[in-house]
Order: C-alpha cells, then sequence, then structure tokens
C-alpha cells in the first residue's frame, strides 16, 4: 500500500477529504486519522489523542487494526467512512494486486442497512469531490467500483460468504451490537475470516461503534489494548459522544440520561453495559480465575464431578465439557473444553 498523498494533506484539502469533517469540532478525528497512519501530530493533536487512546506516545507507522468506540452522535461513522475513501482512491495497491485483480474496500454491520450509513457518505465524498469522481467507473447500491483496482463493497457480516476476497481495507461498523458466541455466525468467526483478506495488502481493519456488553470482540479489544499498555499496532479510542463531537448539545444528553441512565450511559457515554450480563459480573468470573492454567492436575483424595453439555445440533452451539472438585467448601473448576461448530459425527462400519 502506497499512499498517494498523507492523511493530514487530504484532511486539510477539500478537493480530497476535507470538506467531510472541516472546524474544529471535527479536531479529534483528524487527530486520530492522522495517527493510525503513523504520521507525526503537532502537540495540539498529541493532546487530542492522548485523552481518547490514554497514550502519550503516537504511532510511528500505520496500525493494522484500529477500534473507534465512541457515543452516538459522535461522528465515528463519517471518520470511518473518510478513512475508507483515503485507502480505497488515495492509496496505490498495485504492487499487491496480480494483473487485473480488483481488491474490495468492504463495508460489514450486522445488518446491510447499518453498513450502508458509512457507505453513503463515501458515496457522498465521490459525488460532490470532483477529483475523486473522476475515479469512479460503476456505482451500484452496493459497490462503488473505482479506476485503480478497488472496489468499495457492502456485504453482510457472515463468516461463510467473506472468504476468497482480497481486501485492502474493512469497516466493521457497530461491532458491539453484532452476534456474540451465542449465535451460529459469531463475531469472533467473521473478523476471523476478514483478517487473512487483509493480509496481501496489508490494509488496516476498523471497528468503529458505540459500545454494549461487556462481552464479545468489541469488549476485549478494549479490554487488552486501550491504554499505554496495549498493542501499539492496535489502537484503542474511547470516549463519550461530546468528548468527539462537542456540538452535540448536553440538554439531549441529560434528558436520555434522565429517562434511562443505563441504557443511555452506554448510548452517550460509552460506557460499556454491566445490566446486560447474565448470572455474574465478568470481573468477578475474572477475579477467580488463574491466568495461564489449562488445567489442574488430579488430587489423589479427591473426588471429581463432570459435566458434559452437548451440542443441540442446530450448529450454533458448541459441545463443553467441564471437571471439577471440592475442597471444604470452596469449589475448583479444573479443566473446561470447549468445542466450537461446526461439529462433525464420526462415521462408523
Amino acid at each position: 500500500m502506497t499512499p498517494k498523498v498523507s492523511m493530514r494533506q487530504a484532511l486539510e484539502d477539500p478537493n480530497l477529504l476535507g470538506a467531510l469533517m472541516p472546524g474544529p469540532s471535527w479536531a479529534t478525528w483528524r487527530a486520530l486519522l492522522i495517527a493510525s497512519r503513523g504520521e507525526p501530530l503537532n502537540a495540539a493533536e498529541l493532546a487530542l489523542f492522548t485523552a481518547r487512546t490514554g497514550r502519550t506516545v503516537a504511532p510511528t507507522q500505520p496500525t493494522s487494526e484500529m477500534a473507534f468506540i465512541a457515543g452516538r452522535r459522535s461522528g465515528k461513522t463519517v471518520a470511518a467512512a473518510c478513512y475508507s475513501v483515503y485507502l480505497a482512491a488515495l492509496c496505490d495497491h498495485r504492487q499487491a494486486l496480480t494483473v487485473g485483480e480488483h481488491a474490495v474496500l468492504l463495508f460489514l454491520a450486522q445488518s446491510q442497512r447499518t453498513a450502508k450509513v458509512a457507505f453513503q457518505y463515501a458515496c457522498g465524498l465521490f459525488e460532490t469531490t470532483p477529483l475523486l469522481r473522476q475515479l469512479v467507473v460503476n456505482r451500484t447500491a452496493d459497490t462503488i467500483e473505482l479506476a485503480g483496482g478497488v472496489d468499495l463493497e457492502i456485504r453482510p457480516a457472515s463468516f461463510r460468504g467473506l472468504r476468497g476476497v482480497t481486501a485492502v481495507g474493512v469497516i466493521a461498523d457497530e461491532l458491539g451490537y453484532w452476534y456474540s458466541d451465542d449465535s451460529a455466525n459469531p463475531d469472533i468467526e467473521v473478523l476471523a475470516a476478514v483478517r487473512p483478506a487483509l493480509a496481501t495488502t496489508g490494509g488496516p481493519l476498523l471497528m468503529v461503534s458505540s459500545p454494549y456488553a461487556r462481552r464479545g470482540e468489541l469488549w476485549e479489544v478494549y479490554r487488552q489494548h486501550y491504554g499505554p499498555d496495549g498493542d501499539p499496532d492496535i489502537l484503542v479510542a474511547h470516549g463519550a459522544s461530546r468528548e468527539f463531537n462537542e456540538t452535540l448539545p448536553q440538554v439531549v444528553v441529560d434528558r436520555a440520561l434522565a429517562r434511562d441512565h443505563a441504557r443511555f450511559s452506554a448510548e452517550y457515554l460509552a460506557q460499556f453495559r454491566s445490566d446486560v450480563e447474565t448470572f455474574i459480573a465478568i470481573e468477578t468470573v475474572r477475579a477467580c480465575v488463574d491466568t495461564c492454567v489449562r488445567e489442574r492436575k488430579p488430587e489423589r483424595y479427591a473426588s471429581y464431578v463432570a459435566f458434559i453439555d452437548p451440542a443441540g445440533g442446530s450448529g450454533g452451539d458448541s459441545m463443553t465439557l467441564a471437571i471439577a472438585h471440592m475442597d471444604g467448601k470452596t469449589v475448583y473448576l479444573d479443566c473446561l473444553r470447549e468445542i466450537r461448530p461446526p461439529l462433525f459425527a464420526c462415521g462408523g462400519g
């Protein structure tokens, strides 16, 4: 991937991306997009970057994955659209493609309708910017074909339908609301399917969402990589709606919180919800877990019990096994195994 112009130049030029994110209210998003490409930040931009990422050192090279976790009306979908147009139209991918090969810039979401929001912003840039409009070869309801060999394309977030493509970038929109591990099409499998599609071009995965429950891929990337101890190659930005977009009226936020504080704390304050967890809070579970222990050695005088929960045959649930024992009043879970679908039956004869 060879940039034709820097991200900074593209965002400052109204004939490129500048028309979509102009003025001081977009300063945080501009700083994050510039940082994601490993381009230097000035002092003011670094302060904005630090406030939203918890990191005092900005990337010095393009990051392979980003998660923008922000409240509603924060501008995150517009930022994702800007990034998609930059990757598809303002970077040269020909060295990574064979003659005649077309790569894709994928817009994914739980539904086609959600994925179409960022896609429509991208369409707007191509339609209203003469320099970008010249690159468009063809457009349909779900695809923009560009002269440089890249198609911007909406696809369903289905791990079965995302194999065999070469991608220059992937926008995973509203990832926090994708189906999780109780589904036949969980978020972890969808992302596992698209990451290899990015290997040829070295393109990035951009996860954009308001937060929801403290589970799933969005929660895991936030838990593991937000702040100074996260992987430098994975950039996580987090903040409330007004911390990204100061033009959102405070009264809108206040009224929503007064109506339903738990729900709208996620929607506007970007707080992962604990009230939608099942049975036991995730922090309680983690406090009882010894890290780096796959299974415990058997105790000679302990009495063990095992429980197997077979898959139901729907193709969407896992088969699990647990082995435990009790010592006094303390129960120890000694071994836990999971086999995820698809499951294959053994033939007999």
